[in-house]
């Protein structure tokens, strides 16, 4: 019996959680929840996981080694990732050269790239709601203690 393996994306100002399970050949059930962070410091505001990132730098460098760089990883651990996420999907992701002259992606990742990159463009305005939902509801609070001692 195949097991479902879970795993985690990072969206908008905090953690998007996700259940991904595959389970031989059947559908993949994706699950997301959305939860917010305060900080000072600005976030990417976007969907964020280990195969996007993967992906997208082995696709703008042109070869595993100089993604891996890019990505402040070693080498072993890009590859070994890679085939990772090609197994778990069952998929090919990249065209595996014989020598070291580079990587290119499979027609299947560039439409992936593609189709999570107009995800992006989606979801922007609705993060952007989001966003200004949540401020509204913190304001609340973070006003209450100076209408609670003006009424005393």
């Amino acid at each position: 019996m195949l097991h479902p393996k879970p795993c985690r994306f990072a969206f908008a100002d905090s953690w998007q959680k996700s259940s991904i399970r595959i389970i031989g050949n059947k559908p993949l059930m994706i699950h997301l929840s959305i939860e917010y962070k305060f900080s000072d410091k600005p976030t990417s505001n976007r969907l964020e996981h280990p195969l996007i990132l993967l992906l997208e730098s082995v696709s703008e460098t042109g070869s595993i080694g100089k993604a891996a760089k890019q990505l402040k990883l070693s080498y072993r651990h890009v590859w070994g990732e890679l085939k990772h996420w090609e197994t778990e999907l069952n998929t090919n992701l990249i065209v595996w050269g014989k020598t070291s002259k580079g990587a290119s992606l499979t027609p299947e990742a560039n439409q992936f790239l593609l189709e999570v990159s107009q995800t992006q463009v989606d979801l922007q305005q609705q993060v952007a709601q989001i966003k200004q939902r949540v401020e509204k509801c913190v304001s609340v609070l973070k006003n209450s203690r100076t209408t609670s001692l003006a009424l005393h």
